[in-house]
Formats: C-alpha cells, structure tokens, sequence
C-alpha cells in the first residue's frame, strides 16, 4: 500500500498498514442485539426522505457517522464498518432510494442530485443531528463529495472509497480513452427500454454522460455541473463550485475495473485536504476485501486534529 499526501501534511502522520492483514483478527468484533434489532443485531428503522422512505440499520451512540452505499449495492457493504465504529460512534447506513426495502421511485428525474443531497439531509433531520461524518463508496461517494461541497457546515469529515469526484469524471470522460472504455456498461443503462431496474436512473439522471470515443466527446456539450446538481434544492448550498475543503479521506482500490487511477489524478485541485490511501491489491470495495485495513486507516483519520 501507498498514501500519497498534499504538500502540507506533516509527514509523521503518514498512515501505514498491511493489505495482508488477516480477516480473523476482526472476528471479535461484535454488534450486540438489542430489543427490536433486526436479525443482524442492527437496529432498523425508516426515515423520510425527500419524498421517498428510506430503510436504514444503525448501532451505537455518539457523533454520527453516516453511510452510503454505492449501485447496486446495499448497506451491507459497510458490515465490518458499522462493528467498528459503533463502539464510539452513532452509526448509520441507509439503503439508498431505488434499491428496496427504501421506496423506489420509477421517474427518472426522481435520482437526480437535488434529490440525492435531499435525502442527506433528510437524514441528518431524522437523526436530529447538524453535522456528521460522512462516508460514501460508488454513487454514495458520488453523492457525499457533492454534498461535502455544498454544505461543509454540515459535513465533520469525508470518507471516500473509490468514489470519482465529479469533476474529474467530467474531465476523463473527455480525455481518458482508458476511462471511457471502463465505463462503457453505463451506456446500457442509458439506452434501457422500459421496465428496467430503478436503480438504473442513476445513471439515466446524471448529467455526465459516458461518450462511445473521445471523437464523441469532443463533439458532446459540456454540462453546467453546479446548475444541474443544485437545481431546485431545497437547502441553498454555501457554494456551487465542488471544491472540498472539509477533512478528507479517499481510500481506493488500485485494482478497481471501473473506477480506474487517473480519477485520482490532480484530485487535491478539488480537495486539497484530502488524504489519499492507495491499496495496491483491492478493487471496488475496499471496504470488504481489506476491512481491517480501512477500518484502521478511518480510525487514523479520525483521531487526527483537524488542520
């Protein structure tokens, strides 16, 4: 594993940790049932969204470290999270809307941003909390380094998981050959004929569009990122521009088939307090192939004084 840092971070907090780590030493890590938890001794619940139901686990008490999965994932991405930091933290992980039990919306425009940063907030109300530790992977990622931007008062820190920035997918998509040839399967997201999965509207709501060639991209309009993921929000965001200034943690895996390393490329010239942790030998979902590994790197991040 490597750890890239910005310039001006003190170079004794460099994380270090083993990819080798083995799984067993995590097995004593134990979510206790309580009265009313669901079979994985989670406690389960509902919470409105932005007019959607949104089905959520949660354990522990403390300051909130909020969830979110990727498509089409689950909760349950982040078991070996939610065993972790329950000991200490209040933890949450929704289902995303489009994915049951939450309430799947068939429109299209129903999973786009404003909605998206919506159902953030709504879950922030829920839980009657202003400000929260947010962690995403995959289009949760994609969620969480938007709603970071947009409201950093609200956002403690940010864990990202091989989850592209928004700006820099923009950027890939009309320069990485490689890119575009990763993320080809989305065009059959956007050419489903109906009925289709609902999660597919993700995709089919994203203004960034996966061009066929960079020939096609050069002849693709550029989309307005800030008027299109802030349209008609229903909280004003302190600022449209994306760039995070909020603590940052991104853990990627190298081996990722889909989000591949150039999306990580000039990253800090929208984060430019991120941490960047490179895992050799993970892939997608790092959380579950090296748990113990990024439960060690969050817990690292977490302790440290903010700058």
């Amino acid at each position: 594993m490597r750890t890239v840092l910005p310039p001006s971070v003190d170079r004794r907090y460099l994380l270090t940790a083993s990819a080798s780590l083995s799984l067993a030493a995590f097995a004593s890590v134990t979510i206790w049932p309580r009265p009313g938890a669901c079979q994985t001794g989670l406690m389960e619940g509902y919470a409105d969204g932005d007019k959607v139901k949104l089905y959520f686990v949660q354990a522990g008490e403390g300051e909130l470290m909020l969830f979110l999965h990727g498509a089409p994932d689950s909760w349950a991405i982040y078991t070996s999270q939610l065993a972790e930091f329950s000991r200490d933290h209040m933890v949450v992980a929704p289902t995303l809307r489009g994915f049951s039990p939450s309430g799947q919306p068939e429109a299209v425009e129903a999973y786009a941003m404003p909605r998206l940063l919506g159902d953030v907030h709504a879950l922030l109300r829920h839980f009657g909390r202003e400000r929260c530790i947010l962690v995403g992977n995959d289009w949760g990622g994609y969620i969480a380094w938007v709603f970071a931007s947009a409201y950093p008062n609200l956002v403690e820190r940010l864990v990202i998981l091989n989850a592209q920035h928004p700006a820099i997918l923009l950027r890939e998509m009309r320069n990485s050959p490689a890119q575009i040839e990763a993320s080809q399967y989305e065009r059959n997201y956007y050419t489903a004929i109906a009925p289709y999965p609902t999660w597919y509207n993700y995709y089919r709501a994203d203004p960034i569009k996966v061009p066929s060639s960079i020939s096609d991209a050069a002849q693709t309009e550029m989309p307005d990122l800030a008027a299109r993921f802030f349209a008609d929000v229903a909280e004003p965001p302190a600022t449209t521009s994306l760039r995070v200034d909020v603590p940052t943690l991104v853990l990627w895996g190298m081996q990722d088939p889909v989000c591949l390393p150039g999306l990580l490329d000039k990253l800090h010239d929208y984060a430019p307090n991120a941490i960047v942790v490179r895992i050799d030998d993970a892939g997608h979902l790092p959380m579950q192939s090296h748990p113990i590994l990024v439960n060690r790197a969050i817990r690292d991040f977490l302790r440290r004084a903010p700058r």
